[in-house]
């Protein structure tokens, strides 16, 4: 078991993980804190370190409205059960490792997980992920923690006059993400990792991450696979207002103005001089939910203009993709996910690059959420036994192939071959014009063919003469 390892700062001691052919690295930081002074500013490299930092604990989650694990709703009984005892402050600028190595020559596949949850919540060790059970099949995994809302993403007048000319404005939480990918890229060789095979994924607003690494300038051959859970942005031109859309940098620079008038902070020195803690509660005095909440924005130089936009003047990196969405979703706030994931599938495929399409159905025990948004994360991540739900052994078998389809697609960039007992999965099709196939992940995984529709190709027709530069 690979235990100590050297990185550019210096050497990390890592512990034996709950599976001991697993090594853990856990509160490996990648960034400087970004506080004081760094607040609201790019991520700056971590300075080396003297001797050997142990890695046994996560670092602090980030800074959000509510600290997860307190109260009785849907997702704190779901995803934060253990999450009040966890630390939450500014300081949050690190990653989770966990490899399978022993040697640290093993050169093994790469998995870089980004969490959802708006850019608003979330954090990179939630009760679902269980990033051993995937790590003990042949791969490394890497957990990203990055700045969220008001600390990731607050765009300010002030804040763009003192950024460097040709540094990224704002959209501080996504240069969190890319600063992550590059050390792994720099590191990962360490942990016996192969960093020219890192693929990214996330789930959610970790998906729209997803799309925004991959987009960037600033992460150009870095990523060789991408993965898109519930939250493909995409736009045929038709829409009043797409999905996923990205707000201009003077809008979300007036937005900020007017959110420090709200709190009562004249400026961005006096924000910078107050406690984390106490912007916090002022955000939440205001915006109980998320009435006022921090996204992206274009700045021009991380984030270039909308997602779609990229995608129709083919300005996207051609790695394999894989992309889905839960069904229980479009029962609900959701309803154009599965148009915008097929879009997406048609425009991409239909100009040869490789996508696999999905849609998790299947039944999920212990109330009637049904397949709500997130539940797909207990089988990616073969994490049925953490939950509070009576999963049956039926689960256990469909978490077995879902994980595994998505080990395979790591690996090779093809979800196909065979699950971790040795047994052939049945086949995935990449989605194409011709052919527009998906696997519907019911009791068992179903491959399908889409039926005809041939209002798509009208509708992306629209899109291409919207969009299209």
């Amino acid at each position: 078991m690979l235990r100590m390892v050297k990185v550019k700062n210096g050497l990390l001691r890592g512990l034996v993980g709950r599976d001991p052919r697993v090594a853990v690295f856990r509160g490996v930081p990648y960034a400087k804190p970004p506080v004081g002074e760094l607040r609201w500013r790019a991520p700056e490299p971590m300075e080396d370190w003297e001797g050997v930092r142990t890695c046994y604990d996560y670092g602090d989650m980030p800074m959000m409205r509510v600290h997860p694990g307190y109260g009785e709703d849907f997702y704190t009984k779901e995803l934060h059960p253990v999450a009040a005892s966890y630390g939450m402050s500014e300081d949050c600028l690190y990653l989770n490792v966990f490899t399978p190595a022993v040697t640290g020559e093993e050169q093994l596949p790469v998995l870089c997980w980004i969490h959802g949850g708006g850019l608003q919540d979330g954090y990179s060790y939630e009760i679902e992920f269980d990033p051993e059970r995937l790590a003990r099949r042949g791969i490394v995994v890497v957990m990203i923690g990055y700045r969220l809302g008001l600390f990731g993403f607050l765009a300010h007048p002030e804040i763009t006059r003192e950024t460097p000319e040709g540094v990224p404005v704002s959209n501080f939480g996504f240069q969190d993400q890319s600063m992550a990918l590059h050390w792994v890229y720099e590191n990962i060789a360490a942990f016996g990792g192969d960093p020219e095979r890192i693929t990214v994924a996330g789930q959610s607003a970790g998906a729209g991450s997803v799309q925004a690494q991959l987009l960037s300038p600033v992460n150009q051959g870095i990523i060789k696979g991408a993965i898109c859970q519930s939250g493909v942005s995409f736009a045929f031109g038709d829409e009043e207002r797409p999905f996923g859309g990205v707000m201009p940098l003077k809008d979300a620079e007036a937005y900020g103005e007017r959110f420090f008038k709200e709190i009562g902070v004249k400026n961005l020195a006096e924000a910078r001089s107050m406690d984390a803690s106490e912007l916090m509660c002022r955000l939440f005095a205001i915006s109980p939910g998320w009435e006022w909440s921090f996204g992206q924005c274009v700045d021009g130089r991380f984030v270039l203009e909308n997602p779609w936009e990229a995608y129709y003047n083919d300005r996207v990196p051609n790695v394999p993709m894989l992309v889905g969405y839960c069904e229980g979703e479009t029962k609900g706030f959701m309803t154009f996910m599965p148009e915008c994931t097929r879009g997406f599938c048609e425009l991409r495929s239909g100009r040869g690059q490789k996508v696999y399409q999905y849609v998790f159905d299947h039944d999920i025990p212990g109330d009637d959420a049904g397949s709500f948004h997130g539940s797909d994360l207990w089988f990616m991540f073969d994490s049925l036994g953490n939950s509070w739900r009576p999963f049956e052994g039926r689960h256990y078998d469909l978490a077995r192939k879902v994980a595994s389809y998505w080990l395979n697609f790591v690996k090779t960039g093809d979800p196909n071959g065979a699950d971790y007992n040795s047994v052939t999965l049945p086949v995935w099709r990449p989605y194409t014009p011709e052919a527009p196939a998906l696997i519907r992940f019911a009791s068992e995984p179903v491959p399908e063919t889409l039926p005809e529709y041939p209002a798509l190709q009208s509708r992306i027709l629209v899109g291409k003469v919207r969009f299209t530069e």
